[in-house]
């Protein structure tokens, strides 16, 4: 890292990154979720070290933006997966943001299908 590294430098690297993640969570590549993390948590960490210039606030406002809508595809795919959970188990309740908790599946029900 250079010692006179720019916040607009490490702000293009880390709306590739977030435009990375975005591409992992839309089809759930953990491996590339992973990578994307620890990529912002170094970028983050460089961030830190400089002064932000009032010519980076839509920079900012981009990366602010895309994080919001990462954070938002995983909140989504993380309920998704705890609906699937629960159909499977039979004994799972979802909650989501605002609502109460709630039966994730119907209880079974017998259908009689002749081919």
């Amino acid at each position: 890292m250079e010692s006179n590294e720019t916040a607009s430098v490490i702000l293009e690297e880390l709306e590739r990154v977030l435009k990375d993640e975005h591409r992992a969570l839309r089809v759930l590549d953990r491996d590339a979720i992973e990578r994307a993390a620890e990529l912002k948590l170094a970028l983050d960490a460089r961030l830190r070290k400089t002064e932000p210039l009032a010519a980076d606030l839509p920079a900012l406002k981009r990366v602010r933006r895309a994080a919001l809508d990462n954070q938002l595809l995983i909140v989504h795919a993380r309920a998704c997966l705890q609906s699937v959970i629960g159909m499977v188990t039979g004994d799972n309740f979802t909650t989501y943001p605002g609502t109460a908790p709630k039966r994730a599946a119907a209880e079974p029900l017998r259908l009689s299908v002749r081919v």
